[in-house]
């Protein structure tokens, strides 16, 4: 790789770094998000994701402990050294939206509760209930799509002749 190339990929990195930042991740994490993104192992140290970046330890520390809490990466160590690595998750996103049903779960039982509290005939008590039905129809959404993307990965992997 040449350095104009490093320097493309450096340059891509911090653009999709902003774009996850403008849909609301911190942005060291977003920083960390988009470095593991762009290597091919997707896989990092402490040290080399500061020396990409240019920050300092805590910052990488804390950047991945949001990351990891987040589920969108993992952290890990080598067999036998001392070395801790960060590890992007190898489906990420689908990973992320699977692992989302308990919180949409949660949100859709408070809404309700709100709902049987406030009532039908106020609007807050609507607004809830939308809230619930919203959450409600977005689950069952999310179920069906995860299935048709397993469904689209696999013809992925295997071809028909």
């Amino acid at each position: 790789m040449t350095r104009a190339d490093e320097g493309a990929i450096a340059g891509f990195r911090e653009r999709f770094a902003q774009i996850m930042v403008e849909s609301g991740m911190p942005r060291m994490a977003a920083r960390v998000y988009a470095a593991l993104l762009v290597t091919d192992s997707g896989r990092l140290s402490a040290a080399e994701l500061a020396g990409q970046l240019g920050a300092g330890a805590p910052a990488i520390s804390g950047a991945v402990k949001y990351l990891v809490q987040v589920r969108l990466v993992e952290r890990g160590r080598e067999p036998g050294t001392r070395h801790d690595f960060c590890r992007i998750h190898e489906h990420t996103w689908s990973e992320f939206i699977s692992q989302s049903d308990p919180t949409l779960v949660r949100i859709e039982a408070g809404s309700g509760e709100g709902t049987a509290l406030l009532g039908l005939d106020s609007p807050a008590g609507r607004r809830l209930d939308e809230t619930r039905r919203f959450f409600a129809f977005m689950r069952e959404e999310i179920k069906e799509s995860m299935t048709k993307w397993s469904r689209l990965q696999e013809a992925e992997r295997h071809p028909s002749p």
